[in-house]
C-alpha cells in the first residue's frame, strides 16, 4: 500500500482531514464523480465511504489486491473499482442477512465493473479467508463489513492478518457499535504495528456522512502474526459481555417487541 498517496488524496478530497471533528461532519468529498453510484445502486453506504474505499484501491502496490467482506447489493465494491480498471478485487458474503442479494449483487457486478475483475465468493469470511483466492497476492486494502457482533468482528480481523500486506489499510464499517470498537481496539492491543488512524462516529445509523461510523487501521508487520493464538482469554471474556450477555439481551427484547405487536394486532 502507497500509504502516503492514499493520505495526500484524502486530504485533496477532505481539506478537513486533520481534523476528525470536523470530518465527520463532512458531507461529501471534493470530486463527486461517485455520487450517482448510490443513485443507481441501491447500498448501505455514503458518498464519503466510497471515495474513501476507492482512494484506497487507487493507492495498491505491486501484486497487492483489494478485499472486501460484506458486499449486499454490490455499491461499495461498484465504488472502489470505479477509476481503477487495474485492480484486483475480492469479495465474499453469505448473504445470512439480505435475501436476494446474491442475484441482485451479480446484476450489479455484470453492469457495473470490468469483467473479471470482481472474483466474488458466496460464503462466510472465515472459509473466505482460509481459501485466500487471490494468492499469493498480498492485501493492500481491506474493507470488513460482515457481521459485528464481538466475535465477527474479531475474527473479520484475525482472518485477515497472515494475508496482509507488509504495510496494509483496513477499513472497518459501522463502528457506532460498542462491540465492533471494542474487538477493533483488542487486536489493536495484540497486534504490534496495528495502528488506529482514523476514528469518526455519526449522530445515528444511516446518516449522510459516514453512514454508522467507520475506522481506518494502518498495519505495518513486524514479523509473522501467530492469528491462531490471538483469541485467549481477553477475547473470550470481551465475547461473554458483548456477546453472550448484551447482544443476546437485544435479541430477547426485539423479539418481545414483535410478540407484543402481533398480539396487538389480533
Amino acid at each position: 500500500m502507497r500509504f502516503d498517496r492514499f493520505i495526500q488524496r484524502c486530504r485533496s478530497e477532505w481539506p478537513e482531514f486533520d481534523d476528525p471533528r470536523r470530518l465527520e461532519k463532512s458531507r461529501n468529498p471534493a470530486t463527486r464523480d461517485l455520487s450517482a453510484v448510490l443513485s443507481r445502486v441501491q447500498g448501505m453506504a455514503t458518498e464519503n465511504k466510497l471515495k474513501l474505499l476507492n482512494l484506497a484501491v487507487a493507492a495498491l502496490g505491486d501484486n497487492e489486491v483489494y478485499v472486501e467482506v460484506g458486499c449486499y447489493k454490490g455499491a461499495s465494491l461498484v465504488g472502489a473499482a470505479t477509476g481503477n480498471p487495474d485492480a484486483r478485487i475480492f469479495a465474499c458474503d453469505n448473504f445470512s442477512q439480505f435475501d436476494g442479494g446474491a442475484e441482485a449483487l451479480a446484476a450489479v457486478l455484470a453492469q457495473f465493473t470490468r469483467p473479471g475483475q470482481v472474483e466474488f465468493r458466496d460464503l462466510d469470511f472465515r472459509e473466505f479467508m482460509t481459501e485466500a483466492p487471490w494468492r499469493p497476492a498480498k492485501i493492500g486494502a481491506y474493507f470488513y463489513d460482515g457481521g459485528h457482533s464481538f466475535a465477527d468482528q474479531y475474527d473479520g480481523i484475525r482472518f485477515a492478518l497472515p494475508h496482509l500486506a507488509p504495510d496494509a489499510i483496513v477499513i472497518i464499517d459501522d463502528t457506532n457499535k460498542r462491540a465492533a470498537r471494542a474487538a477493533d481496539a483488542l487486536i489493536a492491543r495484540q497486534v504490534p504495528g496495528f495502528e488506529l488512524i482514523l476514528n469518526l462516529r455519526t449522530p445515528k445509523n444511516h446518516h449522510p456522512t459516514w453512514w454508522n461510523g467507520i475506522q481506518i487501521y494502518r498495519y505495518r508487520a513486524h514479523g509473522p502474526v501467530d492469528s491462531a493464538a490471538l483469541a485467549g482469554p481477553a477475547f473470550s471474556a470481551r465475547k461473554l459481555i458483548y456477546d453472550d450477555l448484551f447482544l443476546n439481551l437485544k435479541h430477547r427484547r426485539r423479539s418481545l417487541r414483535t410478540k407484543l405487536k402481533q398480539s396487538f394486532k389480533h
